[in-house]
């Protein structure tokens, strides 16, 4: 089973920088198309490879990784739901049991939890944006989407979903996301997803960023 878990492997959450550039630059109003497509790409990887598991977990079918290397969508149903059920391709062979495929995405920030819909609405919005306005505010949505309660209230939100595709511990994240810049360049549209954003933030009792004020005192 151990060359069947070699194959198996996920996509990295997208270093700070490469976002901090990005909206540097969109707040002087420049557009780095290049820069914009390397941020999108890996987003869109890795938010695919949060439904994958998604699917997996709620469907019980296993994306194949050895199929999907090879640009072929091949899914291997999970039918007893027990760690040792071998999970086995019937079209290329490779298999894996289901404990060592958990395993493999286990305390990696790979479970979709309540953001499921936002990693989703992603994934299509890339797919289709075609303008730099539309590819920005595609990254900007995701990135600042919500975890939300899947159980006694399901309009609260309880988790920032950007450390899902983000480097980095979940309060430094949130942090460095109400650092970027937004200048006379930056479409309203993202100055709103913004200001939601803070909103719920702020509605989270174990996470507080500094006000305004006290952040202009800061600096």
């Amino acid at each position: 089973m151990s060359d069947g878990r070699q194959e198996v492997r996920w996509s990295p959450r997208l270093p700070k920088h490469k976002l901090r550039r990005l909206y540097e630059q969109d707040a002087l109003g420049i557009c780095d198309e290049e820069l914009l497509d390397e941020v999108g790409w890996c987003l869109y990887v890795r938010c695919r490879d949060i439904l994958a598991i998604q699917r997996a977990l709620k469907d019980s079918e296993v994306r194949c990784p050895r199929c999907d290397a090879r640009q072929v969508a091949t899914y291997v149903p999970r039918v007893t739901k027990d760690v040792d059920e071998v999970l086995r391709c019937p079209l290329c062979a490779w298999e894996l049991t289901w404990g060592e495929f958990w395993q493999s995405f286990r305390h990696r920030q790979l479970h979709p939890g309540g953001a499921v819909p936002a990693f989703q609405r992603f994934v299509g919005d890339w797919e289709h944006a075609r303008s730099p306005q539309a590819k920005m505010l595609a990254i900007d949505r995701v990135v600042h989407a919500f975890h939300y309660s899947l159980q006694d209230q399901p309009d609260r939100p309880c988790r920032a979903a950007a450390v899902n595709v983000i480097a980095g511990k979940l309060k430094d994240v949130v942090e460095f996301l109400d650092s970027l810049a937004y200048g006379p360049g930056s479409a309203q549209e993202l100055r709103r997803v913004y200001a939601r954003w803070r909103a719920n933030v702020e509605s989270v009792p174990w996470l507080s960023l500094p006000s305004e004020d006290e952040a202009k005192q800061e600096t």
